[in-house]
């Protein structure tokens, strides 16, 4: 059961719900919904750091959201979209290469 939950954040599930928080937590000036997206995302970023390719954004891509977190609490909600792009650009590269 645990096991099936763990999969499950690690794929799909994980990169909406970790996206959704995310852009719900900026819309709505939310820190507690952007650090609850930027835990989510480190199953995804532990996934990618395995990658030879993407090791450096799958190190850095908590951080980023971390940094939403943080630019939600001081208010800088464009900064909160610029740094939510990385993460988001790389969900969308990696839907259209398995789709």
């Amino acid at each position: 059961m645990i096991e099936s939950f763990l999969i499950a954040l690690t794929g799909w599930p994980g990169i909406l719900l970790s996206l959704a928080l995310s852009f719900i937590g900026i819309a709505r000036r939310k820190i507690n919904l952007c650090l609850a997206g930027a835990i989510l995302v480190f199953p995804f970023a532990y996934y990618l750091a395995g990658s030879p390719t993407f090791r450096i954004i799958g190190l850095l891509l908590p951080l980023f959201q971390f940094g939403v977190a943080l630019a939600v609490r001081e208010r800088r909600t464009k900064t909160a979209w610029l740094l939510l792009l990385p993460f988001l650009a790389i969900a969308g590269w990696l839907f259209v290469n398995i789709i």
